[in-house]
């Protein structure tokens, strides 16, 4: 398999951890061991301290199997597979799922994993943009119109990443209609359920939809938890569970069971940790509603519904890695370039910073615009 080199991995390896603002982070802010294990309680402190660090189980402990099929509706434990991260969860799905030769039809933009794992397996890629200038929308026409006799899934991100929309009811409806009627697999990565600013916006996961769907899920977006690298499958094939389990023989093998221990309390505790990162992205939401309105002409924006990401435009004929490069060089404040996701004159933010830190990275990328006579 020959891997293209992962545009926004090697743009975060680079510059990440050398600025002094990251304002570009996808994940809500980082939550600690003692922030989990004080909500836990005394006893699961005392647990964890005395835990084992044997190997455990390939498809994850049942505990925290059990933890994630109760986010789904009516789904046993036996459907999860727990994986590396949500990255890893991609990785063994694509492997196992397609062949040299099908086709595979990708909502765009799109993180890098969900389209270049399979296309390095000889899997054609057919992109299906999202449209709308000021309001974001899938065309399920122009989905219909990509199917083919090696079409094998369609494949979105739901809430999105990078630009925080989220489907409406409707357009799940049509797109579980659409897969089930042509036999595809639908690949959802939900990554950011939970993450709503607007409560009647979420909608079910598509595995409590339609049973042609699969969810991939982790620990690290809605609940700051990146370090433990948990992610998982959940899918109502046995027998694709048993082939993804089967190929983590050869990656990772099974998940560190101290990782798994605090994510077992931290789903238990769910509703408290989303509360407080809600918290912070709304209040940074405002802020940056404040920034772009005082910017006319020069940035515009469509404001997410989901997730922790946002996708400005700046209107200035430079591209967005020069664009993102010179605030790193000038102010050590660290945007990402919309040309990791193929689209120029854009940029992610991220809006899972503290807000005092958000509020300063601002002020920082407003001088930039200042001094660069982009304002």
């Amino acid at each position: 398999m020959n891997l293209p080199p992962f545009t926004l991995e090697r743009w975060f390896a680079r510059y990440e951890f050398e600025v002094d603002i990251n304002l570009c982070a996808s994940c809500a802010p980082a939550t600690s061991t003692d922030d989990i294990l004080s909500l836990a309680g005394e006893q699961a402190r005392e647990d964890y301290l005395h835990l084992g660090l044997d190997y455990i189980p390939n498809p994850g402990t049942g505990e925290l199997r059990r933890q994630v099929a109760g986010l789904y509706h009516d789904l046993d434990e036996e459907y999860i597979q727990v994986t590396t991260g949500a990255s890893e969860a991609i990785f063994l799905l694509m492997n196992c799922l397609f062949s040299n030769g099908d086709n595979i039809i990708v909502q765009q933009p799109a993180y890098q994993s969900l389209y270049a794992v399979a296309g390095a397996a000889g899997v054609q890629i057919k992109a299906w943009p999202l449209q709308g200038e000021e309001k974001l929308y899938m065309d399920p026409d122009a989905l219909k119109g990509l199917i083919d006799s090696r079409t094998r899934a369609v494949v979105v991100n739901n809430p999105h990443n990078p630009t925080g929309y989220i489907m409406s009811r409707q357009e799940m409806d049509r797109l579980v209609e659409v897969v089930e009627h042509c036999g595809l697999w639908l690949i959802s990565d939900e990554v950011y359920r939970g993450i709503i600013y607007n409560p009647p916006d979420e909608l079910p996961a598509a595995i409590d939809l339609t049973p042609r769907a699969i969810c991939t899920g982790d620990m690290t977006k809605p609940y700051g938890l990146g370090g433990l690298r948990t992610g998982w499958l959940a899918v109502r094939d046995k027998q694709l569970l048993s082939a993804c389990g089967a190929m983590r023989d050869y990656t990772t093998m099974c998940n560190a069971a101290p990782a798994e221990f605090l994510a077992v309390l931290a789903l238990q505790h769910r509703r408290e940790l989303l509360e407080k990162k809600l918290a912070v992205a709304k209040e940074n939401l405002a802020r940056l509603a404040d920034f772009m309105n005082e910017r006319p002409g020069l940035l515009s924006y469509i404001p997410p519904r989901g997730g922790f990401t946002v996708f400005p435009r700046y209107h200035q004929p430079v591209d967005s890695t020069t664009f993102c490069r010179g605030l790193v060089e000038r102010k050590s404040v660290l945007l990402l370039p919309g040309a990791v996701f193929s689209r120029e004159n854009h940029f992610r933010l991220g809006l899972g910073v503290e807000p005092a830190v958000f509020r300063r990275g601002l002020e920082l990328f407003g001088d930039y615009l200042a001094e660069s006579d982009y304002s």
